[in-house]
């Protein structure tokens, strides 16, 4: 439709090309002004797309590996009634669980939006750019399908945004997610915790360091993000007003440490994936050290370890236990027998589903004792 009013002899009615010429300005104005949009709406909805874009293609690689299981830890925990909370505030379980259920979508964002610092913080560095575009170079070398492929896609390498427009986001966006987490969950000292612990991985390459490094931190950054979704699933009004595991049992904090325990001693699956973007970065990841035969007996012999402790520790019996020792050992099995980029990646997702499997033994166990006791 032209957006042009067409001249016409004196005495006739002006119309809109291509309409009835009877039709007046006013009706062809709002003719056009229903068929296209005006033009700030086009803009403000393009710019809020690209932006969605930008998000999520930051955040989507650790969307199922990393939000996903510490929000289940939350959850769990904030279900296990006094074994994990020391206080729940709460005299009816139906009620609670109804509580940290509805409360399920603020454990989400706080561990989304802390994670969102560490993504910016992590794919802004020169070395991570190169590494993510390491599929686009291969590409120009290789003629089909190829064993090695790492992530040209995000937004940087691919164009969408540059190192120093994240730079200068970080700038106001971190004091707005540590705010956000203080004032509006009460966890604004695990998120100042979860910041130093991306600046030690990232900007001080911790996580370049050797594997033993890298994996303390993302261990260390687990069990924060894994109490801390504890609290926020309880509720402020339980767990505020005091230190870090404030509000949390002696039970629930020993059982964070050994999750995180295991995280370290098992978290090199990841780096099967990815050796050939590790050595191209200068990562000293475990199978660039060790060899790949020996990281993957490394990850096996705890993989077969972890699930049974869990069982032992929370009294779980053979029935509430199976799935857990039978994923675990599925982790191992896999990691000792199949290898390649797309085995690697799966194993490396099954580990990921092995975890949030793993924080189901709190709840299980307590609700099973308690319909014992009844």
């Amino acid at each position: 439709m032209s957006d042009s009013i067409q001249s016409r002899p004196q005495g006739q009615s002006p119309s809109i090309e291509g309409e009835n010429p009877s039709l007046s300005p006013d009706i062809g104005s709002k003719f056009k002004s229903h068929d296209e949009p005006p033009s700030h709406i086009e803009q403000g909805s393009s710019r809020f797309r690209r932006l969605f874009c930008v998000f999520w293609l930051l955040t989507e690689s650790n969307a199922l590996t990393f939000v996903g299981p510490n929000t289940m830890f939350g959850l769990c925990g904030a279900l296990s009634g006094s074994w994990m909370v020391a206080d729940r505030g709460d005299n009816d379980d139906e009620v609670s669980a109804l509580r940290v259920l509805a409360r399920l979508g603020l454990v989400i964002l706080f561990n989304w939006s802390n994670m969102f610092i560490f993504d910016l913080a992590n794919q802004r560095l020169p070395e991570s750019v190169a590494e993510d575009a390491l599929a686009s170079t291969w590409n120009d070398f290789f003629i089909g399908p190829l064993e090695f492929q790492n992530k040209p896609w995000r937004p940087v390498p691919s164009g969408l945004i540059t190192s120093d427009q994240i730079r200068r986001t970080m700038l106001y966006l971190i004091p707005l997610v540590v705010a956000l987490n203080h004032f509006a969950l009460g966890v604004g000292v695990e998120s100042l915790v979860i910041m130093a612990l991306t600046w030690l991985y990232n900007d001080l390459r911790g996580g370049d360091e050797n594997y033993i490094t890298r994996n303390g931190l993302i261990a260390a950054a687990f069990g924060i993000h894994n109490t801390g979704s504890v609290k926020v699933a309880v509720g402020t009004d339980v767990t505020r007003g005091g230190g870090m595991f404030f509000g949390l049992s002696p039970e629930g904090v020993t059982w964070a440490a050994m999750v995180s325990v295991a995280i370290f001693t098992t978290m090199h699956v990841q780096d099967l994936q990815d050796v050939e973007g590790d050595r191209a970065r200068g990562r000293r990841s475990a199978p660039i050290i060790m060899g790949d035969r020996p990281a993957r007996w490394s990850v096996a012999v705890p993989m077969f370890v972890w699930p049974v402790a869990g069982a032992w520790f929370w009294g779980a019996g053979l029935a509430l236990a199976s799935p857990q020792i039978a994923l675990g050992t599925l982790v191992a099995v896999r990691c000792l027998w199949y290898s390649g980029l797309q085995a690697d990646k799966l194993t490396w997702r099954l580990w990921c589903l092995w975890t949030a499997m793993l924080y189901t033994l709190p709840p299980l166990c307590y609700h099973m004792s308690a319909h014992v006791k009844a």
